[in-house]
């Protein structure tokens, strides 16, 4: 009996903190500008009545437009601040995330504990990335669309590959064991699937402090 009540104390200790260190996520964002991915976390954002900008902010693709230029300049409490947009970490335009890839901002279309992107990167003939984006040295480099994923949790784009996403999936064990159930070729088709129910599972949190 002892041993029962301590762990329902330890349970309710648990989801307190839980409760009061952080916030769920929602998909009622507003549009705003997160500088960089620590803001992000703690949903310390640049929100559109803080930019300075000549674009209408009632338009859908306001965001987009503000991002667009190399710098973007806002109202805080210190006065004004300029920034470079290709340092910016992401930003929330009509409820979807977008983020910084080589200083060009994609749209994250599964947002959760893991997320999903495409991005269009720079590659070499042979095949191989080009990280450096330095043009001229071998030339003939062309854009491919490649694919990405994010863990919420560090804010790191990493390739996505099957071996990384099941990784990422083997933290929820019961979701995992289903999912290697199948066979390679169906695995390999559903995985997409299964990160939107380990997301749908796992709900994500800003943290408050």
């Amino acid at each position: 009996m002892k041993i029962l009540l301590s762990v329902l104390i330890v349970l309710s200790q648990i989801k307190f903190f839980a409760q009061t260190d952080s916030v769920k996520v929602t998909e009622d964002r507003p549009d705003a500008i997160y500088p960089t991915y620590n803001d992000f976390r703690r949903n310390n954002f640049i929100g559109k009545d803080q930019l300075i900008t000549d674009f209408k902010k009632d338009q859908l693709d306001f965001m987009s437009k503000v991002m667009s230029p190399e710098k973007i300049s806002y109202n805080s409490p210190g006065g004004v601040v300029t920034l470079q947009t290709k340092d910016v970490w992401g930003y929330y335009q009509n409820k979807t995330l977008y983020v910084n890839y080589k200083g060009e901002f994609f749209r994250v279309p599964v947002f959760g504990a893991i997320c999903y992107l495409v991005a269009t990167v720079s590659v070499i003939n042979s095949g191989f990335y080009d990280p450096t984006y330095s043009y001229g040295v071998n030339g003939n480099r062309t854009k491919e669309i490649r694919e990405f994923m994010v863990d919420f949790y560090d804010g790191f784009i990493i390739d996505f590959t099957m071996e990384k996403a099941e990784a990422m999936l083997a933290r929820d064990p019961a979701l995992f064991a289903e999912y290697k159930g199948l066979n390679r070729r169906n695995r390999k088709e559903q995985v997409n699937r299964y990160i939107r129910r380990f997301n749908e599972a796992h709900p994500v949190y800003f943290l408050k402090y």
